[in-house]
């Protein structure tokens, strides 16, 4: 029995790099039994035991219990997809345009790294193609609410300094939608890596997928990155519609001056997430956004 960590993860099995070496693993058909709810068992970041049954090739006889996972809401059906296992940062990569930023996906992704104690921070990427007035908004409001952003070019080397630091000595996972620059970035900060890199669609607006799996990679100046398959929708796991509020940060020190403790800050009367909000005091972009996740999680939840 040896120990290692998995890299990614097919239909097959999963790759594990083990004692300096990668090799191709079976997993043991117990643990699709073992862990319910699941899409898979294992996920790039899982730290297991394995058994080699022949030369470059093993089994996985244990999966560690995880520190942290990042899960989303798999495509089809309500089964939990763990994205990553025993992460320590997630870094949502958007750009300017080509995709268009959308801060919707930042929420979401904010929430489920949250959610499992993860720290969120966010990369406005792209800066080259230039800052329009929406992007400077989107950055200055998650400053104020106590996230760190940062600006990059990976075609221009803009920031990628900066983001590297941000990165060493801990397990992130790249998140993000198609064609934001996740796989570029990556290659700016290590360019032995060669990660394929597509162009967005000028019909849509919208990335083309290059990155077809989670994989799990070493960077040069120690600890690991994920680098994911872009998304189009991130649907929330293990999130109740009665927690939501206490994921936006502006919320948090008025859910107790409510009348009801069960207040939705939707329609109840005597809210002080919603006086906030016609007060001023509270972003009303803010508020509508809170709004949107709530109904999608309503019916996710029914």
């Amino acid at each position: 029995m040896i120990q290692g960590t998995v890299i990614r993860v097919d239909a097959r099995g999963c790759v594990v790099f083990a004692e300096g070496e990668e090799l191709f693993c079976r997993v043991r058909g117990r643990f699709y039994e073992d862990i319910e709810g699941q899409k898979r068992p294992i996920a790039p970041g899982d730290r297991v035991s394995i058994s080699r049954t022949s030369e470059g090739e093993g089994a996985v006889e244990e999966i560690e219990p995880r520190r942290t996972r990042l899960s989303r809401q798999a495509a089809h059906g309500e089964r939990e997809q763990v994205i990553a296992a025993n992460v320590d940062q997630v870094a949502i990569i958007v750009s300017v345009k080509n995709p268009p930023l959308r801060p919707g996906l930042i929420d979401r992704l904010i929430i489920a790294a949250s959610n499992q104690a993860i720290e969120p921070f966010v990369v406005i990427n792209k800066i080259d193609l230039g800052i329009a007035k929406k992007v400077g908004k989107v950055r200055d409001t998650f400053r104020e609410l106590g996230y760190e952003v940062l600006y990059t070019s990976a075609t221009e080397g803009t920031g990628v300094p900066h983001l590297a630091l941000r990165l060493a000595d801990r397990t992130t996972v790249f998140a993000g939608h198609s064609g934001v620059g996740k796989s570029s970035l990556l290659n700016a900060i290590h360019p032995e890596l060669h990660l394929a890199t597509g162009s967005v669609s000028k019909r849509t607006t919208k990335g083309r997928h290059t990155t077809t799996r989670a994989t799990l990679f070493p960077l040069p100046a120690g600890g690991y990155v994920v680098d994911t398959p872009g998304v189009r929708a991130f649907g929330l796991w293990d999130v109740e519609k009665a927690d939501l509020d206490i994921f936006f940060r502006e919320f948090q020190p008025l859910i107790e001056q409510c009348r009801f403790y069960d207040c939705t800050h939707d329609h109840e009367p005597d809210c002080a997430v919603r006086a906030a909000v016609e007060a001023g005091e509270v972003r009303r972009p803010r508020y509508d956004a809170y709004l949107r996740i709530m109904r999608s999680l309503e019916g996710e939840q029914r």
